[in-house]
């Protein structure tokens, strides 16, 4: 068959995946966001200070500087300029006399490395930011960057003017004194680059100084914890949509009747269960009692004929199958009807130490023709209700070989002249077919469920495999259902779990008390 798809179509389906994991979900955002904080807690600090250098490129039109280095001159284009001028800061020449004057202990290479220059927007300023681990020494830097980058290339322009000095002071004694001075003439050159020789480079200024640090700029605390926090709901919404894609579980009761086109007969509320094995019917809540009672009430209504055979089933281990056959068989005991309780789970037998017994057949002599079924029933009382248990005393392979549709007819119609019920716990026919002959031949086959453990895809299977063998199921029983109707409804149930009380003792169950033959 081709199932519908459970979970629904567009945005409903993705809320749906969303809503069933949420605790997934949390539990990445949470890791994330833990691992944020303890970086922001461990990671070595850095503390960023900013100062501005500012450009002011002279006119192309001056000659008197023309070709003089470390001097801007403008050319067209102000961005373009100011890129010139951030290219002066970095330096080697630049980041020598910062560690020289700063007495710093370090290579020039290494603090060019935590220097770096950059135009701020359209205006004329360059940012010069340094970051160091510490925040004074980050405000010195910056600052001795931008007061290093001005000496610097003042000393350029010194040097450059002080080699061409000479030669232009010999060309202006040589020239009529009537054309010295004048613009453009050599004397007025001579004038001005003397004058230079006493002032810093025109082209370059410093601006605003760089101030004492307030905190560390890395990491930053606000935003990584807010990078942690979308990281981890990112991270746990794409691992939630992975686990639905690679293993989908049955989460919704809702899914089941879209999957199967079959109703549920009853919600189990989840037990804290005290074992790996079946639980007994003292053993369960109050409210999961009431929810196999309604179980019966509900395959009493579906079917009318006399010594009706229900069989339990599941698509895989670990469901709750056999405690849902076993408290079904006591929940009929309390109508006043006899009810026998077969083990089909030849290969991973649990009647016999659950149940105490004490015996000296079972199902294993009964399936081999080596005693009557009358022989091999094991009468166990529970909670005063008396059922009797065909058990399987041996675990092997080689018994379930011998459960033929033959074999299965006859048992079941013994048992049926025996017993007002017969209720069968069959392994999960998709794991092993031991019990498909007790399928077929059943009255009511029941499917449980267990939310959060029944895998979607092992359901399908099971369903596709009944139905091949012409057996419809009758109902499904969901266990581990967190809203359970009557769940909160009897006094000392909060949501259909214990409140704090004593923990009730289980009764033991009884094995022994006398049959009345038929």
């Amino acid at each position: 068959m081709t199932p519908a798809n459970p979970e629904g179509d567009g945005l409903l389906r993705y809320l749906d995946v969303l809503r069933e994991r949420v605790w997934l979900i949390v539990g990445c955002t949470v890791l994330v966001l833990a691992v944020a904080v303890a970086y922001v807690e461990v990671a070595s600090k850095t503390y960023t200070a900013t100062a501005q250098l500012g450009v002011q490129a002279i006119s192309g039109s001056d000659t008197v500087l023309a070709g003089i280095p470390g001097v801007l001159h403008q050319s067209g284009d102000p961005t373009q300029d100011v890129l010139s001028g951030a290219q002066f800061v970095t330096t080697p020449d630049v980041a020598a006399q910062v560690v020289k004057t700063l007495h710093l202990n370090v290579s020039p290479t290494t603090a060019l490395g935590w220097v770096s220059a950059s135009p701020i927007g359209q205006s004329d300023f360059v940012a010069v930011q340094a970051q160091t681990g510490s925040a004074s020494l980050s405000e010195r830097v910056a600052n001795a960057f931008v007061a290093q980058t001005i000496a610097v290339t003042t000393a350029q322009m010194h040097q450059a003017i002080l080699a061409q000095l000479p030669s232009m002071q010999a060309q202006l004694q040589g020239t009529p004194l009537a054309d010295r001075y004048g613009s453009g003439a050599i004397g007025t050159s001579v004038q001005e680059l003397e004058q230079y020789q006493h002032k810093n480079n025109p082209s370059l200024f410093a601006g605003a100084t760089a101030t004492l640090p307030t905190g560390p700029s890395s990491p930053n605390k606000k935003l990584t914890v807010i990078a942690g926090l979308i990281a981890g709901l990112v991270l746990g919404i794409g691992i939630a949509f992975a686990a639905h894609a690679f293993d989908p579980r049955l989460r919704r009761a809702e899914q089941l009747r879209d999957l199967l086109g079959v109703p549920v007969l009853a919600r189990i509320l989840q037990e804290r269960r005290r074992r790996p094995q079946p639980l007994l019917p003292s053993e369960i809540s109050i409210t999961s009692q009431e929810g196999y009672r309604t179980l019966r009430t509900m395959l009493s209504v579906r079917r009318g004929n006399d010594s009706p055979v229900y069989l339990v089933t599941g698509s895989g281990p670990g469901e709750g199958k056999s405690t849902t056959a076993i408290s079904l068989a006591w929940s009929l005991t309390h109508t006043g009807a006899s009810v026998i309780l077969i083990e089909a789970d030849v290969r991973r037998p649990t009647f016999a130490s659950i149940f105490d017994l004490q015996y000296l057949f079972g199902i294993d002599e009964v399936l081999k023709g080596e005693v009557p079924l009358a022989s091999a029933l094991a009468p166990v009382l529970l909670d005063d209700s008396g059922i009797r248990v065909l058990a399987a005393r041996h675990s092997g392979f080689e018994l379930s070989d011998k459960l033929s549709h033959g074999v299965a007819v006859k048992l079941l119609e013994d048992a049926k002249a025996l017993a007002d019920y017969v209720v069968i716990d069959s392994p999960p026919l998709t794991v092993v077919s031991d019990a498909l002959p007790f399928a077929k031949l059943a009255d009511e086959v029941i499917v449980v469920v267990r939310r959060g453990v029944t895998r979607l895809k092992a359901l399908v299977e099971l369903d596709d495999l009944l139905r091949q063998n012409g057996v419809r199921p009758s109902g499904i029983v969901v266990v581990g259902d967190s809203d359970s109707p009557g769940a909160g409804y009897y006094p000392g149930y909060a949501n259909g779990k214990p409140a704090e009380a004593p923990a009730r003792v289980p009764s033991k169950p009884r094995s022994g008390w006398p049959v009345r033959e038929p």
